[in-house]
């Protein structure tokens, strides 16, 4: 572990008296860098962006700020050691603090314990007495601000908090700081005081305790709009520590305790071996966090010539110290659509399934995209917004030319084609699944049974056939059954098999999520198991009955099966154990019944569920406690698969899936650390991922129109049209499959070059 990355080309040698040594982040006022002072301290310097710079207002603010932050000192905060407003290029240097960032340790670690959440109060609030006592307020305490040493935590950047007496300095109408931390007198305009950093303290404490911001996630308007009208969701939070944030959380600040109340209240915790109020890794830090924090100590400071310069993208450091870019969200404000009947969301799932069927190691990824026509030509427009750094290795999908080329055209049409091991298998218009080589076009075999497809693993297609409530394994290099379950396997006593609503098939086992009618005259219409069964012999393994319902999305990763149910009491993501189906852990995503998985995607420790409701969670693999949620406020609301995750971002789009005609939709990118959004990209017609070429993020829509965006930013001026129609596609790598139009399937190889 370390707390700098590489610096790159383009990066200053030196700034003032200090050798500049490595990146520890960036945000909304400058870069910060690792720096060894004349003696050879370790420093974090921080370089105002140079359009700032050029502001004289901005100089005349920054100098008042920085003589503002030099009256701070405390234990708990990283003094100001130096600074030149006056530079060409501003800027100012404080104690290095070779800690883990708060919102990393919860990121990675999960959420922490009272004992240890009280004691990280302690420390915030005789920060905060310290700040405050200098006549500052921070204005911008939040997860990234705090960084955890092993002797406390310390609260970090000055670089936007106003001396009290200097609030008129702020812009008229202008919001400085982060959702869900800003206080609602911010919010609203009016002036800010040391009550609005007590406000923050108690956001904070409410992230450590449940992972998730006291107002909820989404866009900035939505979580400032809950902050000013709502009441926090205090859910999670021990009785004792519940009582305090609330108090925090007033929207009156004459209503907040004042900090030496917090002193004296969150002072008095107590570490496991009753030892009260001392600072050491292994009293007031969770162990896996202290670990870290230890284990980062030891990183050795690099001598200036050992700071070697790279070209790769380091917009989203290790730790990040300074304000946040701000997320360009384009989505449309207005009431979500009315859940339809089970009937019909029953049919959506049926016609939204991605044709992916997870292999034991995930090996395997199928790409189902909407495209359509082929036309001669590329066209580029300025349809995509964005706000993240560029990355300097390579120019931005805005700045290339995407271009589709015919390789060649089958007499075969294919619905939901599948790309796998050199062929394209499909169901065709005679409703027989069909294989072509995907080089030549030519076929490869006819499948003879109606069945629905439902993917490829380890060198077998899978498919269904709900008439027969059959699940069937074709050879993909013959074309012939090599296994055939029936539904009489893993039908329960007193139901008949209605409905396959997913199957996937890792390591020689079927899973399958069914439903089930019951006996006329029962209370409820059907019922729902999920169940593993032997792929050579049809033999059940275990079966799990659900009361209320199942979501259709599975997957199964590292010998963990994870999916989602409704149960009384609300909507839940599981993880199961894929060999004996015991129960490793339930969350519960929802107090009501409905809203389940409809996305996932396992990465690392971390599974993300996108839910039917429009929120995406992410959730400790492990232990299955909640890492954070992101709720876009548009109208279209389920997430599709599937989810991408690449680069310390999380892709994916939401869609109508109201089981009828499929309408508008978006494409999102959040931080897989946080869930901070990135950008979204609102489409007319339902978009669907394809996943990444020649670092672009490739993306279509219904309409027939391939996107290549900037993954960091969603500018996507380079797109060519497809199609006109509604067509099925596959992408797999530079190759596009595709309907054209005409009852043929087309292929196309994708490029993207320099304008």
């Amino acid at each position: 572990m370390q707390a700098f990355t590489p610096l790159e080309a383009g990066d200053p040698e030196r700034v003032g008296p200090y050798r500049i040594v490595g990146r520890l982040g960036s945000g909304g006022m400058g870069r910060v860098y690792l720096a060894r002072s004349p003696g050879g301290r370790a420093t974090a310097v921080k370089v105002v962006h140079e359009e700032l710079a050029e502001d004289p207002a901005f100089r005349r603010r920054f100098g008042r700020e920085v003589a503002s932050a030099r009256r701070v000192t405390g234990p708990f905060t990283a003094p100001v050691v130096d600074a030149d407003p006056d530079a060409d290029l501003p800027w100012l240097a404080t104690a290095h603090v070779p800690g883990v960032a708060l919102g990393a340790a919860v990121a990675t670690h999960g959420v922490w314990p009272e004992r240890f959440v009280r004691a990280l109060g302690s420390g915030l609030a005789e920060a905060l007495e310290a700040i405050h006592r200098a006549d500052v307020v921070h204005r911008d305490l939040k997860p990234s601000n705090v960084l955890l040493a092993p002797d406390g935590p310390r609260v970090i950047d000055f670089g936007i908090s106003v001396a009290a007496d200097d609030t008129k300095l702020t812009t008229t109408g202008a919001v400085v700081g982060s959702p869900g931390y800003l206080p609602p007198e911010q919010l609203i305009g009016r002036e800010v005081g040391p009550a609005g950093d007590v406000f923050a303290l108690g956001a904070l404490l409410a992230y450590a305790t449940t992972g998730t911001g006291a107002f909820g996630g989404g866009p900035a308007y939505s979580v400032n709009y809950r902050v000013v009208h709502e009441d926090p969701d205090l859910e999670g939070l021990p009785e004792g520590l519940a009582e305090v944030v609330a108090r925090c959380l007033a929207k009156d600040p004459q209503r907040r305790p004042g900090v030496p109340e917090l002193i004296g209240e969150l002072g008095r915790w107590e570490a496991a071996d009753g030892a009260r109020g001392t600072f050491t890794p292994g009293t007031w830090l969770p162990a896996p966090v202290a670990a870290d924090v230890t284990a980062l100590r030891t990183v050795p400071l690099p001598l200036p010539e050992e700071a070697a310069t790279t070209t790769a993208d380091a917009d989203l450091p290790t730790v990040t110290v300074g304000a946040a870019p701000t997320a360009v969200a384009t989505a449309r404000l207005g009431a979500p659509p009315a859940r339809p009947p089970l009937a019909a969301r029953l049919r959506g799932a049926v016609r939204r399934r991605r044709t992916a069927v997870l292999a034991a190691a995930g090996t395997l990824v199928v790409l189902a995209v909407a495209a359509g026509l082929l036309l001669p030509s590329a066209f580029s427009g300025s349809s995509g917004r964005g706000n993240g750094t560029e990355s300097s290795g390579s120019p931005t999908a805005a700045a290339k030319q995407l271009a589709v080329r015919e390789q060649w055209s089958s007499g075969q049409d294919l619905w939901q084609p599948v790309v796998a091991d050199g062929k394209v298998v499909g169901e065709g218009e005679d409703d027989l699944l069909h294989a072509v080589d995907a080089e030549s076009g030519d076929v490869e075999w006819t499948y003879p049974s109606a069945s629905s497809l439902e993917g490829v693993s380890d060198g077998v297609v899978v498919a269904t056939s709900n008439e027969q409530g059959t699940v069937q394994g074709i050879a993909l290099d013959r074309g012939t059954q090599v296994w055939s379950v029936p539904a009489e396997a893993h039908t329960a006593p007193g139901t008949s098999f209605h409905l396959y609503l997913r199957v996937v098939v890792a390591g020689g086992t079927v899973y399958v999520n069914a439903m089930y009618d019951l006996p006329e005259g029962s209370e409820r219409s059907g019922r729902y198991a999920v169940s593993a069964l032997d792929a050579a012999t049809g033999r059940l393994k275990w079966t799990r009955p659900v009361e209320y319902g199942l979501s259709d999305a599975l997957a199964v990763e590292d010998g963990v099966l994870y999916g989602g149910m409704w149960e009384e009491g609300g909507t839940y993501f599981y993880a199961l154990d894929a060999e004996t189906g015991e129960q490793r852990w339930r969350y519960r995503a929802s107090e009501e019944i409905g809203g389940g998985a409809t996305a996932i995607k396992v990465s690392g420790d971390t599974v993300y569920f996108g839910a039917e409701r429009g929120v995406l969670h992410a959730v400790d693999a492990r232990r299955g406690t909640r890492l954070w949620t992101y709720e876009p406020d548009v109208e279209v609301r389920d997430w599709l698969e599937p989810l991408v995750v690449t680069d310390g971002m999380v892709l994916g789009c939401t869609g109508e899936n109201n089981g009828s005609v499929s309408g508008s939709g978006d494409v999102h990118a959040v931080t897989a650390a946080t869930g901070r959004p990135l950008w979204s990209e609102h489409t007319g017609t339902e978009p669907e991922l394809h996943g990444l070429l020649d670092g672009s993020v490739l993306f279509s829509t219904e309409a027939g129109t391939l996107h290549a965006a900037d993954p960091r930013t969603g500018e996507s001026a380079a797109q060519v049209r497809l199609s006109s129609g509604d067509p099925d596609a596959a992408a797999a790598g530079d190759r596009v499959y595709f309907d054209g139009g005409d009852g043929r399937l087309h292929a196309g190889r994708i490029s993207l070059t320099e304008r």
